[in-house]
């Protein structure tokens, strides 16, 4: 049995106003959410932003608490209405470091916190310094603190070049800077920002949060996109910047197709010497 102090058993829910938190208690379940309305069929409740009480995790945005035999339903009798407990649940909030550190986030935490907790229970979870089943959901939610999610900088280069070749048209062609290991412990690394210049090129991976330091670089054109069939590429190595430019041979061409199709092998490169991927007609 919970607390009682700050909950009431639900007789009838048709007396259950929107934004009501409500406890759901069987067996070894104790969940919590945001009352929003009977379902259609009326066999149920959806609520918002649910919480697993017993765990001290949040578990979705949204759900649909169907009752059943065995069953306790409660709702809370206190509310976040502007009243002194309210006031004091939320400095709780409010002063915890990590709602002052994310500056960002603060607003949707304050409604976050309103819509699934009650001032009496935050209240009775810090008497019993057991503020984690608050914290710890807050941080899920949001994904900050220990819940933030890390960047793959390498999936999303991976994929953004990927997706420049797969939206390249017949007959077009982008410039590339590459870093292609001489060793076997380093995967190749490519990149492009359309038709400019190798040079350029090189300045903008700079200010890149994958940035790294290529040591090659040519052009990339498509011979042709037919559905079902793999896309066919002409690629050089010929940069002036990075290479031999237009004296560039084969062998390092294929190397840096070799490079390329480790990565996405589904694509079809022909490797050509110097700068024949475009023309000699290009300054770089």
């Amino acid at each position: 049995m919970p607390d009682d102090s700050y909950l009431q058993e639900i007789q009838d829910f048709s007396s259950l106003e929107a934004g009501s938190v409500i406890r759901r208690v069987v067996g070894e379940k104790d969940q919590q959410g945001s009352y929003i309305r009977a379902t259609d069929e009326n066999d149920g409740i959806i609520v918002a932003e649910v919480l697993d009480l017993k765990a001290g995790e949040f578990l979705a945005e949204a759900g649909i608490v169907r009752p059943a035999d065995g069953d306790k339903l409660y709702v809370h009798k206190t509310k976040f209405d502007g009243g002194d407990k309210a006031n004091d649940a939320l400095e709780i909030v409010q002063s915890w470091t990590l709602f002052k550190n994310e500056p960002n986030f603060q607003a949707e935490i304050l409604e976050f916190v309103q819509m699934a907790f009650s001032p009496a229970q935050l209240l009775a979870w810090k008497k019993e310094d057991s503020l984690k089943n608050l914290f710890v959901p807050i941080q899920q939610r949001f994904k900050i603190g220990r819940f933030k999610e890390k960047v793959d900088y390498d999936k999303i280069r991976l994929e953004r070049f990927r997706d420049q070749m797969t939206r390249l048209q017949s007959g077009k062609h982008m410039t590339y800077v590459a870093f292609i290991p001489r060793e076997g412990s380093h995967k190749p690394m490519f990149y492009s920002i359309g038709t400019k210049p190798h040079l350029e090129t090189m300045k903008v991976l700079e200010r890149e949060p994958y940035s790294f330091r290529p040591n090659h670089g040519g052009h990339i054109k498509c011979l042709s996109e037919e559905e079902g069939q793999p896309k066919r590429f002409l690629m050089d190595a010929g940069s002036n910047d990075l290479g031999a430019g237009m004296n560039t041979s084969l062998a390092t061409a294929e190397m840096v197709v070799e490079s390329l199709i480790e990565l996405y092998a589904d694509f079809e490169i022909k490797p050509v010497p110097g700068r024949d991927a475009f023309g000699i007609q290009q300054s770089y």
